[in-house]
């Protein structure tokens, strides 16, 4: 993950553009009049879901959070990475540098990955492949999550490796090897079955290692640090975001977990790799998805583990109001998702139910109990309701999520739950809590921004049709000409859009001397592709394709912006807004008859 990949996952467009401009919600979207040109109708459209912005008005343009940020403050890209990268808390590299040890770490894992999975297939590997066999993964399984074994030596690896070029302390760094006492680097893995892990991008981070000789601990991970940060990872996510984006998420604790309901296809399992869920997960997942699903163990610590991670998920999913002016809300974030609890039969893990029934456990999703009803029932069973204390210490535990998490009716229907729980009139109850004041103050909390900002779901660390395209260029600069109908706006990562602009500008094609730093890696990664020989007529036929699949992709990216519009906006459609749909119909049949050669 790059810096800028860094920044973006770390925050919310709404966020952003709320600071300048004053949202209400529509439908999927948020609208407010365009801070760009003069308008009386709304048509400056935000899209969380996308993390995009656009407006269907007179500016007709739209982009992310830095495209907003530079032209609302009137930025350049440099600029505009300093603001949010000190409003996010991520350092930048000096000039001049990029970040070798990180790319370096990448590279260590992927290779590391891949001599597991040699040892696993090799002789050696005939007891690791047993014990998978009894586990009931079949072969597709094991490819998919790239299932691997760590020869029991210590040494095997590092050998492997050092072998490779890398050293002893590039292996440390990327969390593959540990120094002893004896100052001998030596493999942190050895005699484990070997689970890799990848963030949301699909970067190798670490490994999970799990103990096939009863040898403690029963699951080790790569070390906190570098690459690897455990609090903000998922097993399974990136696998997993396309299917969570459609059906919600299911969130279950273990790597088995995750590989079974993938192998039985339940494709939106994601593993929280612990016991409690942190708020950087749960974060993670808000920005996909507003249904929520957690299959935790049942047994007292599994409980206690459940109420960790709701109070995490409160905290995380609660509605917040930015402000208010004239009784107009500026920003509403998205309501609280619908979170439920997975009550798992008793000592049996999602593994278990989804090898022996996989209708059992569609059964055991839909048959999931609303948070709320969850924590009560459970803060219920490890709490005294019988005693004064136990009571006050329930409704300490339950009130500020049912104050949060839900409006009107249902708030009355769970305390009403709540107060015949602990056998005492509701009345009692919201004489005891203060209910007015207590609620308004739980709506008025705001999490810490770290906590709410925390989203993995930047775009994919590359765009192999966007690097293509740069590197046609760069490598044939003849081929300038022939680049006039690429726009800026079909570069959708924002380090590409940039070298793309700094090329246009530009009268050589080495551009890399006026790059940012965080911008002057993609550029080496985009010169260093690897291109096949072409004349000069197929590489003119190479960029006009490319360019006509970055424009369609484009075109695809305004469809589904207008669909959501025009589906949301009432039937009665003021003239203005009717112009607006229609200045954008023609300004897509533009691109497909330019598209077309017509």
């Amino acid at each position: 993950m790059t810096i800028v990949d860094d920044i973006k996952a770390r925050l919310d467009i709404l966020d952003v553009v709320s600071q300048k401009v004053p949202l209400q919600r529509s439908g999927r979207s948020y609208k407010a009049n365009c801070p760009f040109h003069q308008e009386r109708t709304p048509s400056f459209h935000v899209f969380p879901e996308r993390q995009s912005w656009r407006c269907f008005g007179a500016c007709a343009t739209g982009g992310d959070a830095f495209s907003f940020v530079m032209r609302a403050d009137n930025l350049e890209f440099g600029e505009a990475l300093r603001q949010l990268a000190q409003q996010t808390g991520v350092t930048l590299p000096e000039r001049g540098t990029s970040r070798p040890q990180q790319d370096t770490a990448y590279e260590i894992n992927e290779r590391a990955k891949s001599f597991f999975q040699r040892q696993l297939a090799s002789a050696q590997g005939t007891e690791a492949r047993e014990y998978l066999d009894r586990r009931r993964l079949d072969r597709q399984a094991i490819e998919k999550f790239e299932i691997g074994l760590s020869p029991a030596d210590g040494e095997s690896l590092r050998n492997h490796l050092t072998r490779e070029g890398y050293s002893a302390e590039q292996l440390a760094g990327a969390g593959v090897v540990r120094e002893g006492d004896d100052g001998f680097h030596r493999d942190l893995f050895r005699g484990r079955l070997m689970f890799p892990i990848r963030d949301a991008t699909s970067q190798l981070v670490g490994f999970g290692g799990r103990s096939l000789d009863g040898s403690e601990p029963k699951y080790l991970n790569s070390p906190q640090g570098g690459v690897f940060d455990k609090s903000r990872l998922l097993y399974g996510l990136d696998r997993a975001k396309e299917e969570i984006r459609q059906a919600g998420a299911v969130i279950v604790e273990g790597y088995m977990d995750v590989i079974a309901a993938h192998q039985a296809g339940f494709n939106n399992v994601v593993a929280s790799m612990g016991t409690a869920l942190t708020e950087h997960q749960v974060g993670t997942l808000r920005r996909l998805t507003g249904q929520v699903l957690m299959a935790l163990d049942q047994d007292s610590a599994g409980q206690q583990a459940t109420l960790r991670s709701l109070e995490s998920s409160w905290r995380i999913y609660q509605n917040r109001v930015a402000g208010r002016s004239q009784g107009t809300t500026l920003l509403q974030r998205q309501e609280l998702p619908e979170l439920k609890i997975l009550a798992l039969p008793e000592g049996q893990d999602p593994d278990d139910v989804i090898h022996r029934s996989p209708a059992e456990w569609s059964r055991l999703l839909e048959n999931a109990q609303p948070l709320v009803e969850y924590m009560i029932a459970a803060a219920a069973s490890h709490l005294d309701p019988s005693t004064p204390q136990g009571k006050a210490q329930i409704v300490e535990a339950v009130f500020p999520l049912i104050a949060a998490a839900t409006e009107g009716t249902q708030q009355d229907h769970y305390f009403q739950m709540l107060a015949d729980r602990l056998n005492v009139s509701l009345e009692t109850l919201r004489a005891s809590v203060g209910r007015p004041t207590a609620i308004r103050r739980a709506r008025m909390q705001r999490p810490r921004a770290a906590d709410a900002a925390t989203s993995p779901f930047a775009k994919l660390n590359n765009d192999p049709l966007e690097e293509y395209c740069l590197a046609l260029l760069m490598k044939h600069p003849d081929l300038k000409g022939s680049a006039e109908h690429l726009k800026l706006e079909f570069f959708y990562r924002h380090e590409n859009r940039e070298i793309f602009s700094k090329w246009l500008e530009s009268e050589h094609a080495d551009v890399g001397v006026d790059l940012e730093p965080e911008i002057l890696s993609q550029w080496e990664t985009v010169r260093a592709k690897s291109l096949p020989p072409l004349d000069p007529s197929k590489r003119r036929e190479a960029l006009a394709d490319v360019i006509s699949r970055l424009e369609e992709r484009n075109l695809r990216g305004l469809k589904a912006e207008e669909e959501i519009r025009f589906a949301e906006s009432p039937p009665d459609l003021d003239d203005a807004e009717h112009q607006d749909i229609l200045s954008l119909n023609q300004r897509i049949k533009k691109n497909e008859d330019l598209r077309r050669g017509l």
